[in-house]
């Protein structure tokens, strides 16, 4: 079953479990139920709720934490969940299955100095230059936004992507795992596992740095965008707030990223704590670019402007 068959089925199923549940949102205080995945680039996030700035807002959020994606896409699905923090391709599938969803901001993305993905190889491996560990295969997870990532790194090596063997591995600990134990030539990791194979040995062959393909966004459903749109800029407000003390004061935030983080604990003391690039609205090139790439895997039947799937007006 294709990814988009499987989140209709998904949907559909979440539909009839759910009525009558209600929504995220009641009473005269609304409270702002946030999806979040314990990954490095939810840091401002997690800054702004320990540090107690949507306190400091006047509002009421509370962060939900999953333990995967999918986990957090149904719940969403579901209203049980107001927004959440993940990729951009996430948000056009729901979007694309009828599920009432806008990104408001892109929170991170990868710099000229500062990545979030790449292709590592295996310690000890053979195999040296993209193009032949391209043939011989990198794991990854097809259909995903590491299957879009790792294709446009390709692409940008001048690799003819028809060649590229993906080597399934949808859990990432697994795909660390396999790597790691030489199963595997090469593997596409996010920050900080990347670093991580690369004390173990592994070689960065390519990365995202400076490519501009790897926003991670905040979005929310449209029925929350609608009622309480002063609150959902506040919220803003105190995201961007944690972004600045991150930037500012590097040091005081690192507790936090390791409680909530997932910092593996050989690099709990040495991993940098990440410069979070300034919040603002997707770039409409990568949007039209995302589209593009899930229609040409025809896991969307439909090409959408920039505008349909994001939202202006909530940044501070």
């Amino acid at each position: 079953m294709k990814f988009n068959q499987k989140m209709s089925v998904i949907i559909a199923c979440i539909v009839i479990l759910t009525a009558g549940f209600g929504h995220a949102l009641a009473g005269s205080r609304p409270e702002i139920r946030f999806g979040t995945l314990p990954v490095l680039q939810a840091l401002p996030v997690f800054v702004a709720a320990e540090k107690g700035y949507f306190t400091e807002q006047g509002i009421n959020v509370s962060l939900i934490p999953f333990s995967s994606a999918l986990e957090k896409d149904v719940a969403l699905t579901a209203g049980e969940i107001s927004g959440y923090f993940g990729d951009m391709m996430t948000a056009m599938m729901l979007n694309a299955n009828r599920v009432p969803i806008r990104i408001i901001a892109t929170i991170f993305n990868a710099t000229s100095d500062q990545r979030l993905f790449g292709i590592v190889t295996a310690p000890g491996a053979s195999l040296r230059t993209l193009h032949e560990l391209a043939a011989a295969g990198i794991a990854g997870s097809s259909n995903t936004i590491i299957d879009y990532i790792t294709t446009r790194i390709l692409e940008s090596q001048g690799i003819d992507t028809r060649t590229f063997n993906l080597i399934e591995a949808k859990r990432i600990p697994i795909r660390l795992q396999m790597l790691l134990s030489g199963q595997i030539p090469a593997a596409t990791l996010p920050e900080p596992l990347l670093t991580l194979a690369v004390s173990k040995g592994g070689r960065v062959v390519a990365d995202d740095a400076g490519k501009g393909i790897s926003a991670i966004i905040l979005a929310f459903r449209t029925d929350v965008l609608t009622a309480y749109p002063d609150d959902i800029r506040k919220f803003m407000v105190a995201i961007s707030k944690a972004a600045d003390t991150i930037n500012r004061e590097p040091e005081s935030v690192r507790s936090i990223m390791i409680r909530y983080c997932r910092i593996p604990k050989s690099l709990e003391k040495t991993y940098p704590v990440p410069v979070i690039p300034d919040i603002v609205l997707p770039d409409s090139r990568q949007v039209q670019d995302v589209y593009r790439w899930l229609n040409d895997k025809k896991l969307i039947h439909e090409t959408r402007v920039c505008k349909r799937i994001v939202s202006d007006g909530y940044l501070p």
